[in-house]
């Protein structure tokens, strides 16, 4: 799907495999920061309704001044380290999402208990897939991270709201599709 430039209306769906789960496709491994399952595997968390997904790259830098010929002017900018975030807001309150705000051990929907803070920080592969108003593909993000939840979350008399974010971690099969 080749880059276009106009106006999209984007839809998201995106789901989540534990780093440490055992995957089957392509081959048999274990999820990790240098092992990626396919995306047929059966191992993926759908993460819920995703009702938005916002996107950061931010990087610190080093200003390089020079005298011109006396005075200090920028001359170059150089970038030190490199963060892309992504904060997904979602609509439903899945196990994932239940897992992730009480800090529990992996939940599923056949869960019925859990014990508060006796998970440990969850990494993980992130597949982000992006749709436009006519329902062609957009976007596809495969990314390793750190996911947890960013904020409070609200239970009242609206849609409970959760905001995860992903922090991307350095990985050489980190990829994106357009």
């Amino acid at each position: 799907m080749p880059l276009t430039t106009g106006s999209f209306i984007i839809g998201s769906h995106a789901n989540f495999f534990r780093d440490g789960d055992s995957f089957t496709v392509p081959s048999s491994g274990t999820a990790s920061r240098s092992a990626k399952p396919g995306s047929a595997d059966t191992g993926w968390i759908d993460v819920g309704i995703v009702q938005d997904v916002g996107i950061t790259h931010d990087m610190d830098e080093r200003e390089v001044y020079a005298p011109t010929p006396g005075k200090l002017r920028l001359h170059d900018v150089i970038a030190t380290k490199d963060r892309l975030s992504l904060k997904l807001t979602l609509n439903e309150m899945s196990p994932l999402a239940f897992e992730l705000l009480f800090g529990t051990l992996a939940l599923t929907s056949a869960s019925t208990q859990y014990n508060p803070l006796e998970g440990l920080t969850k990494k993980g592969w992130l597949k982000v897939q992006q749709y436009n108003q006519s329902d062609a593909a957009f976007n596809v993000l495969d990314v390793y991270c750190h996911l947890k939840v960013d904020g409070e979350v609200r239970f009242d008399d609206n849609i409970v709201n959760v905001s995860l974010m992903a922090r991307v971690l350095h990985s050489t099969l980190n990829t994106g599709t357009i």
